[in-house]
């Protein structure tokens, strides 16, 4: 729910309240760090996500679309069993939560 409500400031809010702060992403460097690209629309986001979309295909031979709103909020949209559902988003929640936990960090979470 932390992601949800914004617990965690972006770069570009940040930048807002400290003036001498960079507005830039802290894991691309190239773009300006809103949330949405911060979360999302980063390259390394986006490469991560790509990654734990993989990681539920070859476990639950599932392919899910690739749309910030199952993967950032858990909106999980279809015709799935109980336990795959519960399974999934089991799945999506412990990579949002690892996501948070290098939030400020400039590498994405380890492949473990």
């Amino acid at each position: 729910y932390k992601m949800c409500y914004r617990w965690y400031l972006s770069p570009s809010k940040l930048a807002n309240i400290y003036p001498n702060m960079s507005s830039m992403c802290w894991k691309c460097k190239q773009m300006r760090g809103t949330f949405f690209h911060s979360g999302w629309l980063c390259p390394k986001s986006k490469k991560y996500w790509k990654k734990i979309r993989l990681w539920i295909k070859e476990i639950t031979r599932i392919q899910l679309e690739f749309k910030p709103e199952i993967f950032l909020l858990g909106m999980l949209k279809g015709d799935y069993a109980n336990e795959m559902k519960y399974l999934i988003l089991h799945i999506i929640t412990a990579a949002r939560i690892a996501l948070a936990q290098c939030w400020k960090a400039d590498q994405m979470p380890a492949n473990n």
